[in-house]
């Protein structure tokens, strides 16, 4: 009878020690996605300002997608950080799968913004509404859709963003179309790493999960804690 209290005492104190390092591998590897977290958030944020003049434009609707995923995960995060705390398998089960499609969105984004951006659509939709090409005048050295003559045509003014260093000299006029561009972005290394480590921190979330339920841990959830808290309360 004592061999066997020794035993499970035994297997108790071992299973405990178990959780106790998965759930210190696991806090390392959330403080670590918490980081790049944030850094994402300011890369984002830095992108978006200098899009914010591109009217309506595609890329900047996926950069404010992938910044307020960006923002969104920091309250999971910190609620994340509470469910392994407290032990709640229910709510962990539940919160890595939502991490884990957050994480998957997040690496589409990154192979898009990664990929050559064909400006031709945002063109065309700028144009017809009669709306301003600098933003894509001036960065890709261009000018109206097919090429200057489309001012012309239109009877309207030759904007400077159509000219070297904002000259007006005819020599110094861009010819090419801005339909005809593409814009490369440098490649998100940091976005890379942060869905790498966001991986890891789900790939963890299940190994704490199982290694949970197989120690023979009361399984807690905020259902329970709830019941509990109210049979306490008359």
């Amino acid at each position: 009878m004592e061999d066997d209290q020794e035993t499970r005492g035994m297997r108790r104190f071992l299973s405990g020690g178990k959780i106790g390092i998965c759930k210190l591998i696991t806090f390392l590897v959330w403080v670590v996605n918490f980081i790049f977290t944030c850094a994402d958030i300011y890369i984002y944020y830095g992108m978006l300002k200098e899009h914010m003049d591109c009217w309506h434009c595609l890329f900047r609707s996926y950069m404010i997608i992938a910044l307020a995923i960006n923002v969104l995960l920091v309250p999971l995060l910190i609620l994340g950080l509470i469910f392994i705390y407290l032990h709640f398998s229910r709510e962990i089960r539940i919160y890595a799968t939502v991490l884990f499609v957050a994480t998957w969105l997040q690496m589409m984004l990154s192979i898009l913004f990664a990929q050559q951006y064909q400006t031709v659509g945002d063109v065309l939709r700028i144009w017809r509404n009669r709306k301003s090409l600098e933003f894509f005048e001036s960065r890709c050295q261009c000018c109206g859709v097919l090429g200057p003559d489309d001012y012309k045509l239109g009877g309207l003014v030759i904007p400077l963003s159509c000219y070297k260093d904002l000259s007006g000299m005819d020599e110094d006029l861009f010819q090419s179309g801005c339909s005809t561009q593409s814009m490369k972005h440098s490649f998100p290394i940091i976005q890379v790493i942060s869905f790498i480590v966001q991986y890891v921190l789900v790939i963890c979330l299940k190994v704490f999960l199982y290694i949970l339920i197989r120690s023979g841990t009361p399984r807690r959830s905020m259902r329970s804690e709830r019941r509990s808290i109210g049979s306490l309360n008359p």
